[in-house]
């Protein structure tokens, strides 16, 4: 049931717009024909329909449309265009709900000192509708109403408490996870230190024992040439021995990244390396490439490199199950790239204490040695945006 309500999550998060445009769409649609439908109970003429109401009316389903992208700016057109067709005597249509369905995105998306006020203002906007409206009032309309608008924006709140809950326990899972290898990696520290140790013991026991036995074969030598050439000759095996044992014993110890050490610094040229790697884990990545390449020094080859392995790294982390895309663009004098993802990472930056990572800081310093700028931070339409632009050429150069 939770792989569900995660997967049915993760697609709406990801086609946010093309359904805010369609419920936007609906809207409109039902607005307008709601505007030719009087209510039975009717207690005076309301204003015909004309391209006045229209017009407004299908401007409240855009502002829908554009909820998740612009969600304040939209909540002000959705009350100007919900609320004014009421003052003017238009029958309440569809499209008086607009406000409501932007003031949850906020409650959802934004923090408390935004969806706060937003909730206020449509409570002040409506009283004034019913204070100054053609419609007399009565306490069922205050009520009603103000249980509307308190609703919805708790409900917004709870999902994003939830959605922060959920961040919260993965990341708390994340450094579960990360500790319980630091503690893997320094057993194993141990483990190679004890083994040393045993090496140690063995080396100097053997070398000790090869230092007599070649004193007394050459004591030997020449009273007892047998007997010396057998002592050499013991000498010999056990020293093949020891060696072959150090073999062993430095083949355990030797770490499996030795051979990895020994490779250069990754650059440009291995990041279709990089990706064909996070692909194999299960992220969707597209790789978009424009511009002449021009070769570049190692050392903005390799801060390129991290950047785009540190964003992957957090999109593996914080983003859920996002699509992921790189873009290099080679411009006259720079490098620019940008690795963006649809997923929920934005939603942590929209928290009231914007968390800052640690590989992050680390990257602008790198970035700004070169004399490039890094910029991160929320996506227009959900989701998170690493982009950095690198000179191409040396300082000695330019």
């Amino acid at each position: 049931m939770q792989q569900l309500a995660a997967g049915a999550s993760d697609f709406l998060r990801r086609h946010a717009t093309r359904l805010d445009a369609a419920l936007g769409a609906l809207v409109a649609t039902l607005g307008v024909l709601s505007l030719w439908s009087t209510p039975a109970l009717a207690t005076f003429d309301y204003r015909e329909p004309d391209p006045l109401g229209v017009g407004l009316t299908l401007l409240a389903g855009a502002a829908v449309a554009g909820r998740s992208r612009w969600p304040v700016p939209a909540l002000l057109v959705a009350c100007v265009a919900a609320l004014t067709p009421l003052q003017l005597g238009f029958p309440q249509s569809v499209a008086t709900f607009a406000p409501l369905l932007i003031l949850y995105t906020i409650a959802a998306r934004r923090p408390m000192s935004v969806s706060a006020p937003a909730a206020l203002l449509v409570y002040l906007l409506v009283g004034l509708l019913l204070v100054t409206g053609p419609m007399q009032p009565t306490l069922a309309d205050w009520v009603s109403n103000t249980f509307m608008i308190v609703a919805v924006w708790a409900v917004g709140r709870s999902v994003r408490s939830r959605r922060a809950e959920s961040a919260g326990r993965e990341e708390r899972n994340r450094a579960l996870f990360e500790a319980r290898e630091a503690r893997a990696r320094a057993t194993e520290v141990d483990e190679r230190a004890a083994i040393a140790r045993e090496m140690h013991d063995l080396v100097t026991h053997g070398v000790t024992e090869l230092t007599v036995q070649t004193a007394a074969a050459r004591r030997l030598l020449r009273s007892d040439p047998d007997t010396a050439e057998q002592l050499l000759t013991d000498v010999e095996r056990k020293g093949r021995d020891a060696i072959a044992e150090m073999r062993r014993v430095l083949g355990v110890l030797r770490p499996a990244e030795d051979s990895a050490a020994l490779r250069p610094q990754p650059g440009l040229a291995d990041l279709e390396d990089l990706l064909a790697d996070a692909r194999t884990e299960g992220m969707a990545i597209e790789l978009i490439s424009t511009g002449t390449p021009v070769e570049v020094e190692q050392g903005v080859a390799l801060t390129a490199y991290r950047i785009v392995q540190e964003a992957l790294r957090n999109t593996r982390q914080h983003a859920g199950r996002a699509t992921a895309r790189v873009t290099i663009d080679w411009r006259p004098g720079a490098l620019c790239l940008a690795v963006e993802d649809d997923g929920r990472g934005a939603l942590s930056w929209l928290a009231d204490s914007p968390p800052h990572g640690h590989g992050l800081p680390t990257l602008r310093k790198r970035v700004r040695a070169y004399g490039g700028t890094l910029r991160t931070g929320p996506r227009h339409g959900g989701g998170f945006t690493v982009a950095a632009s690198l000179p191409t050429t040396t300082r000695s150069q330019s």
